[in-house]
């Protein structure tokens, strides 16, 4: 470092608060006059450090410290502004003032833009400008300096304010874009008119309802005066008390309103809203409630008929196995009563009167077991294609002569009715009761009505009605201006002996047993009731192109020929009836009482026997398993399957297992003969030895 060389007089300061100058300058008569300058300010405040090229002053400046630079830009080893890049490349923080020979104001102000705090022409520098510009540049650069830090300092703070605010953004936005789905939810539902929101005012007791909650309650918008006792008479009044003391109990424990409840809606009818709520606090006390109000009376309809139906399966499991044993006791009586006039041809006519009595109580006793097991089961009857139409004029032109005058009779029939599969004389007895049903809620007169229309049904309309499902149905309607059903009997009405009838003038089995019937042709019953204004009842059956053949009625007369049946029954005296009324008929017979005891008789006699009459119900060995063993000595042995309990499941296996028929107990003489008539009359026919 060259310090003072070619100066004669050096102004050195020694003290503490001296400015130590490097000054970088080749000519050495500006250099003189700087010199001068700096020596006579007041109280020697500057240390000047002469150097005559850029390479000299970057070995100074990696020396020793200095507070700032006067630079030439006009250098032996360096020239304009690279000697001032080259300057701040080596000490960014030292302030520098730029000494030039012209008056270039453009090479001044772009010196300044790349990093110098000053610029001085030479021939105009005197004391004040040359000091004035040193401490400037030492204050501005100072300044800049502390201004970087600062702004090193705040964008360090920003940008961990920046993270912490980004993980709050992140956090917040998970919650609005939650609150927007819920928000979108809440907007579909209210759209569908399911839902609206609500606010109490704990205080003052004022309710304010949106449009969408007023619909759900059945009033005009708008139309809602905010009291509080305005909303709890709307409730049905089993169930004010109730939401009172929730709403209490709510306030009391410092949560929102979470529950159930119905209301009568304008129209008559009853409906169920749920309640979803939360408790609001001002200065530590209740303020207010906000939630929303959903209607669920699909859903808790829905419920009703789960209930209805898992307590109409237990009800039925019991109804079946009753009248499974009824049917057994009832078969050897019919068959008793129609075989004695055969027996004893010289009877007189009150035993005869006295015997048709019997058949007749007897033939009661079936029906009555029969209504049971079809609302338990579901009876598979005679199927044929029927157009419902023809079945409707004839159920008309019946009750037209047995209603009172009173009541009106109106049809409404499509000219072009699908067809469907059915039993005939079970959808007439569906039509029959429903009838007479509407007559018993018309005692001062009214109009029946009866319809039929074909509606294909969606799968949205299916998801409503636990037995429906989507497809094409032939609808029968039958309705009634009569005194209608209330809202807490409308879900039992289908339940076995249950009746709003007077004792003696209903069993309770007249709608149980309709049910059991629609269900077993495959369809569903759909009712809507009101109070005072009548009820009508929809009775959906799937339509069908399938065509079923008839019995031929003159089977019966036909007599056997000798064949050997086989009858296979745990009951002694069914045995021994039907026995005694195939020998009449010129059948030879034998036997069983259990599948063991028929085994070893088909064993025996092997291709003798034409035909074995079996019960599926039995000790031991049931008729289910007897009959693959049975075909072990004879694939092919015709048999007839018999039950008190005619359950679908039950049929279908049989027909799987190879049953040729079904024969449901109590059955009658003709049944049994039509049974025997029909498949064997394509049956070789063996002769026992």
């Amino acid at each position: 470092m060259v310090r003072n060389s070619d100066v004669t007089h050096p102004a050195l300061i020694r003290g503490s608060s001296a400015i130590k100058v490097l000054l970088v300058e080749d000519n050495a008569a500006e250099l003189r006059l700087l010199q001068e300058i700096l020596k006579n300010t007041v109280l020697n405040q500057f240390y000047l450090a002469p150097v005559k090229r850029i390479s000299e002053a970057i070995d100074c400046l990696r020396a020793e410290h200095f507070d700032v630079i006067l630079l030439d830009l006009t250098l032996p080893d360096s020239i304009g502004l690279d000697s001032l890049d080259t300057i701040i490349s080596e000490s960014p923080n030292l302030p520098i003032v730029v000494l030039t020979n012209t008056n270039n104001d453009e090479l001044a102000i772009q010196a300044v833009r790349q990093g110098a705090q000053d610029y001085l022409v030479k021939r105009q520098i005197n004391p004040d400008i040359l000091i004035r510009s040193i401490r400037y540049a030492i204050e501005r650069k100072q300044a800049s300096v502390a201004l970087s830090e600062a702004n090193e300092i705040l964008e360090e703070r920003i940008q961990e304010r920046t993270i912490e605010l980004a993980t709050t953004n992140q956090r917040l936005q998970q919650e609005i874009d939650h609150a927007q789905k819920i928000q979108e939810r809440l907007e579909l539902a209210q759209k569908a008119g399911k839902t609206g929101t609500f606010e109490w005012n704990v205080q003052t007791n004022k309710v304010s309802w949106t449009a969408e909650v007023e619909a759900l309650y059945g009033l005009a918008p708008g139309s809602f005066d905010g009291d509080y006792s305005d909303w709890i008479q709307a409730l049905h009044p089993d169930d004010r008390p109730r939401i009172e003391q929730e709403l209490q109990q709510a306030i009391e424990n410092q949560h929102g309103l979470d529950t159930e409840f119905r209301i009568l809606h304008p129209s008559g009818s009853t409906h169920w809203i749920a309640v979803k709520s939360s408790l609001f606090y001002e200065g530590g006390q209740p303020s207010r409630m906000l939630g929303i109000h959903i209607d669920i009376t699909e859903k808790k309809q829905l419920e009703a008929q789960f209930l209805r139906a898992q307590r109409l399966e237990s009800l039925g499991t019991l109804a079946g196995g009753i009248a499974h044993d009824l049917n057994n006791i009832l078969t050897p009586i019919l068959a008793v009563v129609q075989l004695l006039p055969l027996k004893i041809p010289d009877l007189d006519e009150q035993n005869r009167h006295l015997l048709q009595t019997a058949e007749a109580s007897a033939r009661r006793g079936a029906d009555l077991v029969k209504q049971i097991l079809t609302f338990a089961r579901g009876v598979e009857g005679r199927r044929v294609a029927l157009q419902m139409n023809y079945l409707l004029l004839e159920v008309k032109q019946i009750i037209e002569q047995t209603l009172p005058k009173s009541i009106a009779i109106t049809t409404d029939t499509s000219s072009d009715l699908w067809m469907i599969s059915g039993d005939t004389t079970q959808l007439h007895q569906v039509l029959m009761n429903l009838c007479v049903n509407a007559r018993d809620a018309m005692p001062e007169g009214g109009t029946l009505t009866l319809k039929s229309e074909n509606l294909t049904i969606d799968e949205q309309y299916a998801r409503m009605h636990l037995d429906a499902v989507a497809g094409s149905y032939v609808m029968i309607s039958v309705s009634d201006t009569g005194t209608g059903i209330s809202p807490e009997h409308l879900h039992r009405i289908f339940d076995p002996f249950f009746t709003t009838k007077e004792i003696g003038k209903g069993t309770g089995l007249g709608l149980s047993a309709l049910l059991g019937i629609v269900k077993s042709h495959g369809g569903f019953v759909d009712v809507h009731s009101e109070v005072s204004k009548g009820s009508e009842f929809k009775i959906f059956l799937p339509a069908s192109r399938t065509i079923a053949s008839l019995i031929d009625e003159d089977l019966e007369s036909r007599s056997g020929q000798q064949q050997l049946i086989l009858i296979v029954d745990d009951e002694a005296a069914v045995c021994e009836t039907m026995k005694e009324t195939l020998l009449a008929q010129d059948y030879q017979v034998l036997t069983a009482r259990d599948g063991i005891e028929a085994i070893a008789l088909v064993a025996q006699n092997k291709q003798n026997i034409s035909c074995v009459l079996m019960d599926l119900m039995m000790p031991t060995l049931d008729g289910l398993a007897t009959l693959p063993l049975l075909r072990r000595f004879n694939p092919d042995l015709c048999a007839i399957a018999m039950s008190g309990l005619a359950a679908t499941d039950v049929v279908a296996r049989a027909e799987k297992l190879g049953f040729a028929g079904f024969l449901q107990k109590p059955f009658t003489r003709k049944d049994l003969l039509q049974m025997l008539g029909l498949h064997l009359k394509t049956v070789d026919i063996p002769r026992s030895e």
